[in-house]
């Protein structure tokens, strides 16, 4: 081991959180997706029209809520401060959003059951059970502390929304379909049953018709290994989309129980009931085509086996819905929908399936539990689908929804299915067509569509599969690994920032930058205003890179070592201060390839971090401040080049001016971000988009989203409130015109 000690005091095991901005605020400067900082915004007056048409979504915070700390439980969550009220994070996040006319809220994913500390130690644990709900206790409890808040303040608008006033509700939407569950034998299972049912036991793996195994959340241990000498079971994730499922999940959802099944659930001081609108959508159904391919892999031939898998799926989420249509007559929701990456994928990928599969489930569904009642509708509401300014399939997707109910009037709806001597008797898409002509009765009026992720891209749609990837469909090929729990090789975590893959998309963003010199109070910025007015490194840049390759030059060693032998510590500093500037150089030389900081992020600690550590017994604290100096400036330009990178795909060779008539085009620029597309499999380039230099790359991409008529909610993920005022801002902006 080396020592590079003056003072001799150990590396901090802070600084690798401090690194990457883990938990430090003093090393790394703020972050924000967006942010109510921007001194070069503008505030229109309040388009509540369009603010109705944000949808706040936590995904950001979900791993930040209980299960992933050991100083919090499920009956004390993490703490934020909202004037004089202590609030959860989740709180002030509604609040902000009550106050501001946006009622509509997404509850986040589970938390991850392998973050968890508390496994489980056997089939009468509750771990996976509490797990599975927790984000709907949590939000639960947010929006009770949000409710308290507003009665006390007395906010005439809000307060209309909260009481369920001239139609207006709060919704909230939850995601149905994965699960923890714990892997039990027959004689586990047995020794359970006449246990408590709101175990671990109850929803185990195998409980429900339909499970398929996704991944290996945590691998158990057997008694010879565990600490305590009891073992502990696997936890796999599963997806389910069965009629048992579905019911068993939403009559023990702790929302349904507070929200629709408690007569008695008031405000403050016996206020009135609070109104919410309960949706609950079918999550990723194209996860059960994946399923079956695997279970049936080499079966039939390539054709056929993918058919029967989109057969299965089809009969999953009908199923699926038979459930929700049930729920509807129990009182438990008051509609349902889909939330699919699969709606959004090209229709030559194996898990690709048409927004018409959904309707026809949906109108399926409803005869099935309704027979020949007359006047009914199936009780479909939403359809989700990922869509943005890179992934444009979504949007091609939302218009045809749109077209096919027109607005909402029967009569306004398209001709579609009408008999044609030009049809193809063959084709199944006619007979489809049809058949959705036949059921107009019995389907809804009209079905919103959301786009979600609508500043997040991925390759693919995420799934790991390109031109080159074998079809889950070929025997001869492999299926994505994620389906085991695994990564591809090409996305683990080997990526230091340089590309894009399946787990580190392109963020539509631009980061608040420190501007000013070394020695100088800083100011917060845009990086697009930071490239423009002050170039495209941070001013301390420069001077913070060349002071530390300084500190870690060893003169006063080399000029020793001319003189004399230098003694065997003198060799271990000399080598340590080599591996230390070599890593400052080639992360200074990777600037400008940068295209993920949360790759980046991820090369820091699970690379340039343990090399530190594992070269270095001690460091004294000039050095220790220095490489924090350094990596907190060094973050700042990564940021800088991954936001410009993003720019300059969107941007495809404008060169911008006020509007296309004066704006440039570089044509060789242009064919390069084509391919660049292509390769990311995106939707149809469409020559890019002139984006103001003075807008920010989230300003620019939901505003263009607002202005897309089919679209009818935007979820957003929102981790702070400025970031809510944000998206309200970009809403009030919005004209409705492309």
């Amino acid at each position: 081991m080396l020592s590079l000690a003056r003072v001799g005091r150990r590396l901090p095991m802070g600084l690798a959180r401090r690194v990457v901005g883990g938990h430090s605020s003093a090393l790394l400067p703020r972050c924000d997706v967006m942010g109510a900082t921007n001194k070069h915004a503008h505030h229109p007056p309040k388009n509540l029209d369009q603010r109705h048409r944000l949808h706040i979504g936590f995904a950001s915070l979900s791993s930040a809520l209980p299960f992933t700390s050991e100083e919090t439980t499920m009956d004390e969550p993490s703490k934020l401060r909202a004037g004089d009220t202590a609030l959860d994070p989740q709180a002030t996040i509604m609040l902000t959003s009550l106050r501001g006319g946006v009622s509509s809220f997404d509850c986040p994913a589970p938390p991850s059951i392998e973050s968890n500390k508390r496994l489980p130690s056997g089939a009468e644990s509750t771990t996976c059970w509490s797990a599975n709900r927790q984000s709907e206790v949590q939000l639960a409890r947010a929006f009770d502390q949000a409710w308290e808040e507003l009665v006390e303040e007395d906010d005439s608008e809000a307060l209309r929304v909260l009481n369920g006033e001239e139609g207006a509700s709060v919704t909230m939407t939850c995601r149905l379909g994965y699960r923890s569950a714990v892997v039990l034998s027959e004689d586990e299972v047995k020794d359970a049953k006449d246990t408590t049912e709101t175990n671990d036991c109850v929803e185990r793996e195998g409980a429900f018709g339909g499970d398929a195994r996704v991944g290996m959340l945590y691998a158990g241990k057997s008694a010879e290994d565990a600490e305590d000498e009891v073992s502990q079971p696997a936890v796999v994730l599963v997806h389910n989309l069965s009629k048992e499922y579905v019911l068993h999940s939403l009559r023990t959802s702790p929302l349904v129980q507070q929200y629709k099944l408690d007569k008695e659930n008031v405000g403050s001081e016996g206020g009135p009931a609070k109104k919410v609108q309960l949706l609950s959508v079918a999550h990723n159904p194209e996860t059960q085509i994946a399923a079956y391919l695997l279970s049936h892999h080499g079966e039939t031939g390539d054709a056929a086996l993918l058919e029967k898998a989109h057969e299965h799926m089809k009969q999953s989420l009908t199923s699926a819905f038979v459930g929700y249509e049930i729920a509807v007559t129990e009182g438990l929701i008051d509609g349902y929908g889909v939330d699919s990456n699969g709606l959004s994928l090209p229709e030559s990928h194996d898990m690709h399936f048409g927004w018409r599969d959904v309707l026809e489930c949906a109108a399926n569904a409803y005869a099935e539990v309704n027979g020949d009642n007359v006047g009914g509708r199936a009780s479909l509401k939403v359809i989700r689908l990922p869509g943005n300014v890179l992934e444009t399939r979504g949007l091609t997707v939302a218009n045809e929804i749109c077209s096919f109910f027109g607005d909402g009037n029967e009569g306004d709806s398209t001709e579609e299915g009408l008999p044609s001597f030009t049809d193809d008797e063959t084709d199944p898409e006619v007979h489809q067509k049809r058949a959705l002509r036949k059921l107009r009765k019995v389907l809804p009026e009209s079905v919103e569509v959301y786009v979600t992720r609508p500043l997040t891209a991925y390759p693919y749609g995420g799934t790991g599969w390109g031109p080159s990837s074998p079809g889950l469909a070929e025997s001869s090929g492999a299926p994505p690994l994620f389906l085991n729990g695994e990564q591809d090789a090409d996305s683990s975590g080997d990526s230091d920032g340089k590309k894009i893959d399946a787990t580190h998309p392109i963020r539509i963003l631009d980061y608040q930058i420190e501007a000013g010199a070394v020695g100088k109070d800083p100011s917060l910025v845009w990086s697009n205003h930071h490239y423009q007015q002050l170039g495209a490194r941070p001013a301390s840049y420069q001077p913070i890179l060349n002071a530390a390759l300084s500190h870690f030059d060893a003169d006063e060693i080399l000029e020793a070592s001319r003189e004399r032998d230098l003694t065997m510590e003198e060799r271990e500093t000399l080598d340590g201060c080599k591996l230390l500037r070599d890593m400052i150089h080639d992360l200074d030389a990777s600037l400008d390839t940068m295209k993920s900081y949360a790759a980046y992020e991820e090369y820091l600690m699970n690379k340039a971090v343990p090399l530190i550590y594992g070269a270095f017994e001690e460091l004294d604290e000039e050095s220790t401040g220095y490489l924090q100096l350094f990596f907190r400036v060094h973050g700042m330009a990564v940021r800088m080049a991954v936001a410009r990178w993003t720019r300059d795909l969107l941007l495809a060779g404008w060169n911008s001016g006020e509007d296309d008539a004066s704006a440039t085009k570089d044509k060789s620029q242009e064919k390069t971000i084509a391919n660049v597309w292509t390769t990311l499999g995106f939707g149809d380039f469409d020559g890019g988009y002139n984006i103001p230099e003075e807008q920010t790359l989230q300003e620019f991409a939901l505003g263009r989203l607002l202005k897309e008529d089919a679209v009818r909610g935007l979820v957003i993920g929102c981790s702070r409130p400025e970031h809510v005022l944000e998206a309200m801002r970009v809403a009030d902006s919005s004209d409705n015109k492309k």
